[in-house]
């Protein structure tokens, strides 16, 4: 691997800083009071090229790649992590058209996916639980000159706001995969979740009663959807939720290193107090060690490698960088002494945040199952 960035992806990241510094940080506390998905910010990632940045130039994308994806991520996450979540989990249904859907899909739904005017939702996970994403109960029946879909699909990112929800169904012994538009008959989003963290990112239940899909709405071949949606969560899904977790840790760190340099305590300022340099020292070498893992596992996509292939390197990721987030934003908390639970520092924010990755894209115990393969494979 070769450890430099290219020019293009450090003009990148200073954009995107740019960017998040000028109209994200000023507005980050309010955002996130109001808990509403922050439709206008959600819009500028993609006028900036974010939402598509793994997309071809040909279906509307800007074609960069996914280590560029996880430099994005990253810096809009260091400084507002729900909008971060929305750049993690957007794609996944735009990657799930591009790699396994039809021309005529591609054409139809991906240009205007990717310059945001309209926003696409993956539901995988059921009440019976994400993690055997097999034992599923819903189901999709074959019906004339198209499908019906009945079933119940839970903790699903923006699936309230998205305008077409790509829905994975059991037909028979296969599963397939769909594509559900806002509207149709049948499919509703019946109640939001309440979270701690990510607070303006809704993630919402969705349910299927006699929802019937005209047959041209199966994306790609019969009985591949699982596939397609589990190839997905793995490439899109869990390194986006790394590079949410970098930019957590990244911007909890720097929150605890500039007060231990502004506060002062027995005249000098708290930052040469040997314990508190110890935690700042456990949060650098935590953020340095993480972001290896994870540039590793967007780089090795953009070498070419299968999600599947690459399926350990990215657990490592994923599983890492979490707890990494979280270890970093609880330091940084302890850091700021009694300022660290107040909403002005914005650590405490970014707690809440990191708690909300450990179950996302998969548990942690997941990622050690498919590392733990990997090993004794």
């Amino acid at each position: 691997m070769d450890f430099g960035l290219t020019k293009q992806q450090e003009m990148l990241r200073n954009v995107v800083r740019e960017f998040a510094e000028a109209e994200l940080a000023p507005r980050a506390a309010e955002l996130d009071e109001r808990g509403e998905f922050p439709l206008e910010q959600a819009r500028r990632t993609a006028e900036l090229g974010l939402v598509g940045i793994v997309t071809s130039p040909e279906y509307g994308g800007s074609g960069m790649g996914h280590l560029a994806r996880m430099i994005a991520i990253e810096e809009v996450s260091r400084v507002y992590p729900p909008l971060g979540f929305f750049l993690q989990v957007a794609p996944m249904g735009i990657y799930i058209l591009e790699t396994a859907g039809t021309e005529d899909q591609k054409r139809k739904y991906l240009p205007a996916l990717c310059r945001a005017e309209k926003f696409i939702a993956t539901a995988v996970t059921e009440p019976t639980g994400g993690s055997d994403p097999t034992a599923m109960q819903s189901t999709a029946r074959a019906d004339g000159d198209g499908w019906v879909l009945n079933g119940r699909k839970v903790f699903i990112t923006i699936g309230e706001v998205a305008d077409l929800v790509v829905v994975v169904a059991r037909t028979d012994d296969k599963f397939n995969a769909f594509l559900v538009e806002k509207g149709t008959p049948g499919f509703e989003a019946p109640r939001r979740e309440k979270h701690a963290g990510l607070r303006s990112i809704p993630v919402s239940e969705l349910a299927f009663t006699g929802c019937r899909v005209p047959k041209e709405n199966l994306v790609g071949q019969e009985g591949r959807g699982l596939a397609a949606a589990l190839a997905a969560i793995a490439a899109v899904g869990r390194t986006g939720v790394a590079g949410v977790a970098l930019g957590v840790a990244q911007g909890s760190y720097e929150a605890a290193l500039r007060f231990a340099k502004e506060r002062r305590l027995y005249g000098r300022p708290v930052a040469d107090l040997q314990a508190i340099q110890f935690m700042l020292v456990d949060m650098n070498v935590g953020i340095e060690a993480g972001r290896l893992l994870a540039y590793k596992a967007a780089w090795l996509l953009d070498q070419g490698k299968s999600p599947r292939d690459a399926g350990a390197d990215i657990a490592r990721a994923k599983l890492y960088t979490v707890y990494v987030a979280n270890d970093v934003a609880a330091k940084a908390v302890e850091v700021l002494g009694a300022c660290g639970t107040t909403p002005e520092y914005h650590v405490i924010r970014r707690l809440r945040d990191g708690l909300e990755l450990l179950a996302a894209a998969g548990t942690q115990q997941v990622m050690k199952v498919i590392i733990g393969g990997s090993i004794v494979r």
